[in-house]
C-alpha cells in the first residue's frame, strides 16, 4: 500500500514545532513506560521523555523528521535555552542551516546518518512544514524542562523511516502506547485503517493503547472492535479539551 509514500516522499519538509499540544498529548495516558511515536517535529519524543517514558522509539515517512529530531537533541545538549528557542525560528526560515550561528555548535554532534540526510543531493527544503515555533509556544520546553532534558537525555532517539501501513513489519518488541498522530486524517480508507490497527496491535502490551490525534477525522470509531485468535483491540474512549483537541484511544484487551 504505502499510500503516504506517494503523497509525501522520503524528503518532504519537516516541522520545526508540533501543531499538537504535546504536554497534554504525552500525559493523556498514565503509567506509560515504552512508547512508539510519530517523529514529527521531534517534540513528541522530548515530551514523552519529560512525562516519564523510559523507552521511546520514533518513525516517520520523511527522513527530514529525523534531522529535526536529532538537531533538537544535539542543541539541547550544547545550547543555552535562548539559543535553542531562537534556533527553532532560524531553522524554519533559513535556506542554509550551516549559516545559522548556533548550528556551528550543533552540526558536529549530529549522528552520521543525519549528516547523510542533510547532504543528500536535492534535499534543499529540509524544514518549512507548518508554522514557525512562535505560533506554538506551548510546545517549546520551559526553562525548567529544558534543564531537565539537558540532564537526563542520554542519546538520540531511535528512528525508523517508514510508511504507517508498513510500520509493523519494520519494528520489533512491544509498547505501552503507539502514537500515530493525525495520519488517519488524510491517508487510508477504512479497510486499510483497520488492517493497520490490527498489525500494530501485535506490538502493544496487553492493556496498551494506540493514540490517534485527529484534526479532521473521516470515520467514526466508537464501534470498532478487532477480535482474532491471537489478539483483540477495541475503541476505548475519546479525550477532549475545551479548545476542540481530541485524542481517540484504542486499547488492546488480550
Amino acid at each position: 500500500m504505502s499510500q503516504t509514500l506517494d503523497v509525501f516522499g522520503a524528503y518532504a519538509p519537516a516541522y520545526t514545532i508540533s501543531n499538537e499540544n504535546q504536554r497534554w498529548t504525552t500525559k493523556a495516558v498514565s503509567g506509560i513506560s515504552s512508547v512508539l511515536t510519530v517523529t514529527g517535529s521531534g517534540d513528541q519524543a522530548l515530551f514523552y521523555h519529560l512525562s516519564g517514558a523510559k523507552r521511546i522509539d520514533t518513525f516517520d515517512i520523511t527522513n527530514n523528521a529525523r534531522v529535526i529530531q536529532d538537531i533538537k537533541f544535539a542543541a539541547i545538549k550544547t545550547l543555552s535555552y535562548l539559543e535553542y528557542s531562537n534556533l527553532l525560528i532560524d531553522l524554519y526560515y533559513s535556506a542554509d542551516m550551516a549559516k545559522i550561528p548556533a548550528m556551528k555548535k550543533v552540526l558536529p554532534l549530529l549522528p552520521q546518518e543525519t549528516i547523510n540526510v542533510i547532504k543528500t543531493p536535492g534535499n534543499t527544503s529540509i524544514f518549512g512544514a507548518g508554522l514557525d515555533a512562535r505560533q506554538y509556544p506551548e510546545n517549546i520546553p520551559s526553562p525548567e524542562e529544558y534543564v531537565k532534558l539537558q540532564k537526563t537525555l542520554k542519546k538520540p532517539f531511535n528512528f525508523v523511516r517508514c510508511d504507517l501501513y508498513d510500520l509493523s513489519a519494520k519494528i520489533s518488541g512491544k509498547y505501552d502506547l503507539i502514537n500515530i498522530s493525525n495520519i488517519f486524517d488524510y491517508c487510508y480508507d477504512s479497510k486499510d485503517q483497520a488492517q493497520i490497527l490490527y498489525n500494530l496491535t501485535h506490538h502493544l502490551n496487553v492493556d496498551g493503547h494506540i493514540a490517534y490525534i485527529p484534526q479532521a477525522s473521516r470515520y467514526m470509531y466508537e464501534k470498532l472492535s478487532i477480535e482474532t485468535k491471537d489478539c483483540a483491540l477495541k475503541y476505548a474512549k475519546t479525550l477532549e479539551r475545551k479548545l476542540g483537541e481530541k485524542i481517540i484511544l484504542f486499547q488492546r484487551t488480550r
